[in-house]
């Protein structure tokens, strides 16, 4: 990965992260907080300018962005007659400032999605299908040979197919599902074929990709001795179009709602699986760290064309929603943990004690960073 490359994925990630600060900070403006600075990037400051009480700082590590908001730290002691400390307000003021950073990156992914269905007709990209799902809202298409994993040093390996591919024909045979595979390279061992695929991103089919390759005996104990493989694992997936006139006004937010109901469903699934095999495995694998994102997005910059802006667009937007989803989960050190304190106070109408908060927070921040850690080293050894 050259610095070209880092330097574009850095601002990538930061700018999702500026925005979520940016909804803080708009929410705690709007109710009367007072935002004492708005950083971007993480201290040392390098260098900062103040506009009325609000210091706008630039700051060395080149990594995101925070917004310092007065009377936010349970640990210190807040001036009850300062009308601008967040202590001193409602509950509700206090969870608007709170969920309004996830709010921010929703409309992100909403905005995103818009600009990329202009560019592809309001069509979706291929969603992989890990699970049986069905998509509430616009019109789904279904494919069932979406290529999920490649086998090291199969045929199909050293032909250059990669994973995301979908199989469209092999030797003029139109390919619909694994079956249909498996029947067209039947005595096909040890003589050349023609696969046709299509990558999963493509928007029509002057993007086709012809290979040519050499499928091997199918050695599995039991298989026929006709049967032939080239290494290709294939799965379900699906893409999502948003046809009628209504559909493509809220475009947006549909897509947003089914992207977001999938991912719940399937995180829901892993837990139940890890749950039943009492193994941790399956959640784990199914989890990205800051590495994990850093080459996802670095792998598409670095080959950056036409095509591969929108892939961008998508995979920021899906970035944007999972940064949502994470930051409202009840949990504490996260704004959705944060947030269930406030609907504690307002329902019982009592005052958390704010450094018994205080630390139930920095307790959920230690296990973060914790969880954080372990996916980071799991993502490098991976990558």
């Amino acid at each position: 990965m050259n610095f070209i490359t880092i330097v574009i994925v850095l601002l990538i990630i930061s700018f999702l992260v500026v925005v979520h600060e940016l909804g803080h900070y708009w929410a705690a403006r709007k109710n009367g907080i007072r935002v004492e600075e708005f950083g971007i990037g993480y201290p040392p400051k390098l260098f900062g300018k103040k506009f009325g009480e609000t210091l706008y700082s630039i700051n060395l590590v080149p990594f995101g962005g925070f917004v310092r908001i007065a009377g936010e730290d349970q640990e210190e002691e807040a001036d009850k007659n300062d009308a601008g400390s967040f202590a001193n307000k409602t509950p509700w003021q206090k969870s608007q400032v709170l969920l309004a950073g996830v709010f921010m990156n929703l409309i992100l992914g909403f905005v995103l999605y818009y600009i990329l269905f202009f560019f592809t007709g309001f069509k979706s990209f291929y969603i992989p299908m890990f699970f049986d799902y069905k998509f509430k809202l616009g019109n789904e298409r279904v494919y069932e040979t979406m290529i999920f994993d490649i086998e090291q040093d199969s045929p199909a390996y050293k032909a250059g197919i990669k994973p995301g591919e979908v199989v469209l024909t092999v030797d003029g045979v139109g390919i619909k599902d694994v079956y249909d595979l498996r029947k067209a390279l039947v005595g096909k061992a040890g003589e050349s074929v023609e696969v046709v695929t299509v990558d999963a991103n493509a928007q029509s089919s002057v993007e086709n990709k012809v290979y040519n390759l050499i499928p091997e005996q199918n050695k599995v104990e039991g298989s026929d001795e006709n049967s032939a493989i080239i290494g290709v694992y294939l799965g379900e997936a699906k893409s999502i179009s948003y046809d009628t006139v209504v559909q493509k006004i809220f475009a947006g937010p549909m897509h947003v709602y089914n992207m977001l109901s999938y991912s719940i469903s399937t995180i829901g699934k892993v837990i139940g699986i890890s749950v039943e095999t009492k193994d941790i495995e399956p959640v784990a694998s199914s989890m990205t760290g800051p590495v994990g994102l850093f080459n996802i997005l670095g792998s598409i910059v670095e080959d950056i064309d036409g095509r591969k802006i929108l892939v961008l667009l998508d995979t920021v937007a899906i970035i944007s929603l999972g940064f949502a989803f994470t930051n409202l989960l009840p949990i504490p050190a996260l704004d959705g943990g944060r947030t269930m304190f406030r609907i504690y106070e307002g329902i019982t109408k009592k005052k958390v004690n704010p450094k018994l908060e205080a630390k139930v927070h920095n307790l959920g921040m230690i296990v973060l960073l914790a969880l954080i850690s372990l996916i980071t080293f799991r993502d490098i050894k991976v990558w």
